[in-house]
């Protein structure tokens, strides 16, 4: 059973430090029966790194880099005495998930979990418009049934940006430290928004019907950890405020996570089942978000 870690370029500087959670690979010389028909790694000092889709390879003879590692006839150099390809014998089975993604769409809370309305009572943090961002950096695969089903974790960003459809909206803490609101109308204000970024490390469960290449369904849930928050005002001349106060978000939430998709474009939803604010301190906010995937 192989674990593969894919690494984005853009984060090629984490390269050192997730080689040891399994981004290198060591091989030795193998045997296969002449019936198979697969061809074998025939040298017994290997390192391989995943870069996305790309793979690089260093050896007695060199660093090799091979254009697509799901596609093994695929190279960028011709070595006689250096031959890989993939095997199908027992314990070979390479299975990869689709966590490296971007993730583009619309953010939204409601009054509770696993539902789009929001009550009336905290009708004055209605939406105009809602965006969400996330993208994977780093993952890890684990293998259960060959190439078709596997468990996938990941680690990476996302971000979701909230504009009030109440402009003036200033979101604040009163003297018990609960979060309050008021319009504000000393001001031509065209923008209020909030902000929130998180940490998030996704644990999925991915089938691929067909393999890589085709058909995958994930699903699983997501831990997220707050890194910062803030409000944004703006005027019609141009002027901005920020505050970067905390205003009672959760430190820690989870949601679930689903995505379908072919190859490497997708859709994807996430609803959270912890509240936005702490209990207590702010309304019953749970955000959800949906979109489009981009597999790299």
């Amino acid at each position: 059973m192989k674990m593969l870690v894919k690494i984005p370029v853009a984060f090629a500087a984490l390269m050192i430090s997730t080689s040891v959670f399994a981004g290198t690979e060591m091989t030795d010389t193998t045997n296969v029966s002449a019936n198979s028909g697969n061809q074998v790694k025939t040298h017994s000092d290997t390192a391989r790194f995943i870069f996305g889709r790309r793979e690089v390879i260093i050896s007695d003879n060199g660093i090799h880099f091979i254009k697509d590692k799901h596609n093994y006839n695929d190279r960028d150099f011709d070595d006689d005495n250096y031959t890989v390809a993939f095997t199908n014998h027992v314990g070979c089975y390479d299975f990869d998930s689709h966590l490296s993604t971007i993730d583009l769409g619309a953010s939204r809370y409601s009054s509770k979990p696993l539902e789009v309305t929001l009550d009336d009572s905290v009708s004055y943090l209605d939406l105009n418009s809602g965006f969400h961002f996330s993208i994977g950096i780093v993952e890890t695969a684990l293998p259960i049934i060959k190439d078709h089903l596997g468990v996938g974790i990941g680690l990476g960003l996302k971000h979701d940006c909230y504009s009030f459809s109440t402009k003036n909206l200033v979101l604040d803490k009163d003297n018990n430290g609960h979060l309050t609101h008021y319009a504000d109308s000393s001001k031509p204000y065209v923008k209020s928004k909030l902000r929130n970024t998180y940490l998030m490390i996704p644990v999925v469960l991915e089938i691929q019907p067909t393999g890589y290449h085709g058909l995958i369904i994930q699903a699983g849930v997501e831990g997220n950890l707050r890194l910062w928050s803030k409000t944004k005002m703006k005027t019609s001349s141009g002027e901005k405020f920020k505050n970067r106060a905390n205003l009672n978000q959760n430190l820690f939430s989870y949601n679930l996570i689903a995505r379908v998709g072919f190859d490497d474009f997708g859709v994807f939803v996430r609803a959270n089942l912890s509240p936005l604010f702490n209990n207590g301190k702010g309304p019953d906010l749970y955000p959800y978000s949906a979109g489009v995937s981009l597999c790299f």
